[in-house]
Formats: structure tokens, sequence, C-alpha cells
């Protein structure tokens, strides 16, 4: 009974939603959510346009990646396998070619004249390319000295003589699913067409070649000159910069909501330095947690798959991230504080959508509209981390340059924004939620009405006094009483 009691009391003098006094201001609200279902129905279909339509685009311009096709050998073995891999590619474009643009999705080879050993090959690979065929040097030799002379061939590897080099940690998508295939597709076809065609023209009484040697004599081996292939590989960086902001969202949201008062009464210049202050500081602790997060893993054969993760590379890590998460935090800081509370989603979209897929497609593959989004904190920062993790593709002065120089710039921008926000909440133009006046949400005080922190310090700052009759004046910051 007391219980209903206390329900009647807390419901006495409030109306029903269905009141006839309500219904101008349902409506009205209303209106204002099918507005923002407008909204948030074009910044949908606009994202996921922009997004599916680069995920799909990337595969059409594989061809502006390329395969190199190496003959270290310059003897018959290997020009016999150059002319069955020209030919292979030769086949694997017709048959792409079937399709409408089919052969967009192949990447394009090239046969390089212009290395001299293996070694060299590799290091070009893993700083500029995507990957080779390589017919080593000798080949020719070593298969000729196994079928001549007497029983040699038991001390034959047929594998020596062809290599191919992938570089899977410059992109591990874009790698695993278009270039390795390709690579591996060719190299195959090649090796079993060159040796069918040895086999038919030998005259040699086959009865001293082990039955591996007849089977097969030529073969290839696959290695990674910058492995990057754990089972994460592709979305650890994404994955992990994507955290790592969301973790930095909720404390900037809670900095706009809560920190109006030092706006109204602290200097300018300590405002933005404390931003920024705030901004590095939360951005270099979550970071931490991501590069200890990456110390935890630990994938099936991961030493094998990727450089060892030395204290070296936790550090390069660890300043990697917190460097994306700072130059992110500061772009949204800028955002968030001039943008009313219904578009701080757009803000957000228009950080994430670009980062996202300059991330998951590569420059090589991306339409020229996309080309922009490639300046963004999350591409150069995969760049480097995946740098750090495999040693592919280094470009470490341009990567930490840009981040670096979009850190500045972008610390300036919240300088001009800092000095907005704290105008328009003194002026009384803003409140504290970020509504501008104008708007039906505005809680802002009334115009020409002093903020709240200028009537705190008035008061504070002189004494007030209460007159009496007999003018005595009564202190209301000492007690005196006047008498």
């Amino acid at each position: 009974m007391e219980q209903v009691n206390s329900n009647n009391k807390d419901s006495e003098g409030r109306i029903s939603l269905l009141d006839s006094s309500l219904r101008s201001e349902l409506r009205s609200r209303g209106l204002y959510y099918v507005r923002l279902m407008g909204i948030s129905t074009v910044m949908l279909w606009a994202a996921m346009s922009i997004f599916y339509g680069a995920v799909f685009r990337r595969s059409t311009y594989i061809y502006r990646t390329q395969l190199e096709l190496v003959d270290l050998d310059h003897g018959p073995v290997g020009a016999g396998i150059v002319q069955a891999a020209l030919a292979a590619i030769a086949e694997s474009q017709s048959v792409a070619s079937a399709n409408v643009d089919g052969w967009r999705t192949q990447p394009t080879w090239r046969q390089r004249r212009d290395f001299a050993t293996i070694g060299s090959v590799r290091s070009w690979v893993r700083r500029h390319g995507w990957g080779a065929l390589v017919i080593n040097s000798g080949a020719s030799a070593r298969l000729a000295d196994a079928l001549l002379a007497a029983n040699s061939s038991s001390g034959y590897r047929a594998a020596d003589a062809v290599t191919l080099l992938l570089n899977t940690g410059r992109h591990p998508i874009i790698e695993l699913t278009y270039l390795q295939p390709a690579l591996t597709g060719v190299g195959s076809a090649a090796i079993t067409k060159f040796s069918t065609q040895l086999l038919g023209t030998l005259n040699l009484q086959t009865a001293r070649l082990t039955p591996a040697l007849v089977a097969q004599p030529v073969g290839l081996t696959v290695s990674s000159v910058a492995p990057m292939t754990f089972s994460i590989a592709p979305v650890v960086y994404l994955f992990g910069f994507l955290t790592g902001l969301l973790c930095v969202v909720g404390p900037l949201i809670a900095w706009k909501l809560t920190t109006a008062a030092f706006f109204e009464r602290t200097k300018h210049r300590h405002v933005w330095l404390g931003a920024v202050a705030l901004i590095m500081g939360w951005a270099t602790y979550i970071a931490l947690l991501g590069a200890l997060a990456q110390a935890a893993f630990r994938g099936p054969a991961y030493s094998a798959q990727a450089l060892a993760y030395t204290v070296g590379r936790f550090f390069s890590v660890w300043m990697t991230e917190a460097m994306v998460l700072t130059t992110t935090g500061l772009w949204l800081a800028n955002w968030f504080l001039l943008l009313t509370p219904e578009l701080q989603g757009l803000a957000s979209l228009m950080t994430v959508l670009p980062n996202i897929v300059s991330t998951l497609v590569p420059t090589q593959t991306a339409p020229r509209f996309y080309r922009w989004m490639y300046a963004g904190s999350f591409y150069n920062g995969a760049m480097l981390y995946r740098y750090v993790l495999s040693g592919a593709y280094p470009q470490i002065g341009l990567n930490v340059g840009v981040v670096l120089g979009e850190m500045a710039a972008l610390a300036a921008v919240l300088y001009a924004t800092t000095w907005v926000r704290q105008y328009v909440l003194v002026a009384g133009l803003s409140d504290v939620p970020g509504w501008y006046r104008g708007s039906k949400f505005f809680a802002g005080k009334k115009k020409n009405e002093p903020a709240e922190g200028s009537v705190r310090r008035s008061l504070w700052s002189t004494p007030g006094t209460i007159d009496d009759s007999d003018n005595d004046a009564v202190s209301l910051q000492n007690g005196d009483l006047g008498v």
C-alpha cells in the first residue's frame, strides 16, 4: 500500500503522453526524427556505396600491380622456363579476358634482365615490388649433371631450379588474395610444361635416374622476402586502430560536455594546451595497450610468418599507434567542438570511412576518386605497422612525416576551434551540449544574459551588501551586521 501511495505521489501533477497539450510538441519531435532519418539514410547509402565500390573496384585495378620474371640461369633451363611462363601468362590472361574487362583482374608481368644474384632480386622485391618468379643461377648445369653423370641424380634437388618470391608484408590482403595465386599458378604451370617438354626430348637411358628426377626434373621453392602471413595479419593494424579510436571518442565527448566552465573562466591558450595534452596522453595510453595486445598474440608459427617481436619493434608499434590515434583524436576534437550532437556521428563516419578504405585497398588498385583518402593517418600508420612487423616496402620518412605534419596542422586548427567554442559559449550562442541559439533544444542563457561563469566571478570578486531601513550594510562575505 505504501508503495502504491508513493507511486501516486510521484505521478501527482504529471500528464499523459497522449494529452492534447503535448500534441504540438510531439508533432515537432516527430518531424525532427523524420529529418534525422533522412540524414541517416543519406549517410548510410553514401558510406556503403563508397566502401563497397572501393572494395569491388580494387579487383579491376589489379593490372596496375606488377610481378617480375627473372632469368638468372641464362641457360637452356632458364630459357625454357621463361618461354613456358610467358605461355602460361598469355593463357591465364586469355581465360580472364573471356569476361568483360577480365584482363584488369590480372597482374602485369615484366621480364627483368637487370639482376645478377638472387639476393639483389630479394632486396628489390622487399623494397619496391610485389613478387617475382626467379630461375636460379646454375639451374641448367645442375640438371645436366644429374642427367648425364651416373648415379648423381640421387643428390639433385629439383626445387632449387625456381624460386617464387612473395612480399606479403607490403599488403597482405592484395598479396594473399590476388598476387600469390597468380604467381604460384604461373610458376606451377611453367614447371609442369617445361618438365613435360624436357622428358619428351630425352634420348637417354633412364634406368640410372631416380624416379623423382624422371617425374619432375625441375621444381620450385616459395619464399617470402617480408613475411606477414600469420592468421590475423590482414586486419591486425586496422582493427587495432579502430579499437583505439573508439576508446578515444568517449573522452573527447566527455571533454566537450564537462569543460564549459573551463572555457568560460580559463585563458584560451591554456584550454588549447590542455586539450592537446589530454588527447596525446590518452592516445599514448591506449596505444600502449594495443602494443601489449600485439605482444600477447602468438599465432601458429608466428615467428616464421613475421619478424620477431623484439623490444624495439614493440616500441615502434606503440609509437606508431600513438601517432595515429593522436592525429585522429585531434581531427575528431575539431569536429566535436563545433557540430551539434545530432551530427557528431557524421564526423565519426567521415573519419572511419576514408581510413578503412585506404587501409584495405592499396593505392595501386584504387580508383582516382579515392586517392585523397591516402593522406589519412590510418594508411600511413598501416604502412609503418607492416614495415615494423615484416620489413616490407620501407617508406619510413614519408609515412612518419605525413602523420606528424597532419598532427601539427590539426593542433593548429584546434587552436582556432577552441577559440570559437569559447566565444559561442561566453556569448550565449551555444549551450554545453553544442546546440546553437535557434534550435528547439537550445538550453543556454537567454540573450544579453551573462554567462554562468561571469555571474559566479562577479559574486565572489566583490562584497555583496543588503541595505536595511537603517542603512546598515550587511556583508555577505564576513557576516558583519554593521552594528
